[in-house]
């Protein structure tokens, strides 16, 4: 499973992933649509989508044909850590050390992050990660 999961899809994979059983796309839609207004068609066609990448599978409802229960085939920390990767790869040629450099040097950190990041530096070095 090499593609991507678009905008639009990621927003489908996080209510998939924060309900952690089998949603129809009824709910899925009702869900959605607590939070942004998209339409029911488009749900259900970035659903399919996410089913062709090879993201989501489904089951077919045994009391009515006409209901698909849709659960997440991957989790969100494989999903994360492919676009992590991917981001990585394209932009900073796969040097993590430079995207680090680059983030830190853009970014306003508090103490408590910057001790946090020395630790998990320090821990990497000692081998611990």
């Amino acid at each position: 499973m090499k593609r991507n999961i678009s905008g639009a899809e990621w927003c489908i994979m996080q209510v998939l992933w924060e309900c952690g059983n089998s949603m129809t796309s009824a709910e899925i839609v009702e869900k959605i649509n607590d939070e942004s207004k998209r339409s029911p068609r488009t749900i259900k066609t970035l659903l399919q989508r996410l089913v062709s990448k090879g993201f989501v599978d489904f089951t077919i409802d045994p009391t009515d044909s006409r209901v698909y229960h849709y659960i997440p085939k991957v989790s969100e920390s494989e999903c994360i850590g492919r676009e992590n990767h991917d981001f990585l790869s394209l932009y900073y040629k796969g040097d993590i050390g430079s995207m680090l450099a680059r983030f830190i040097g853009d970014g306003d950190l508090t103490s408590e992050q910057i001790k946090e990041l020395s630790e998990l530096l320090d821990s990497k070095r000692d081998g611990k990660l």
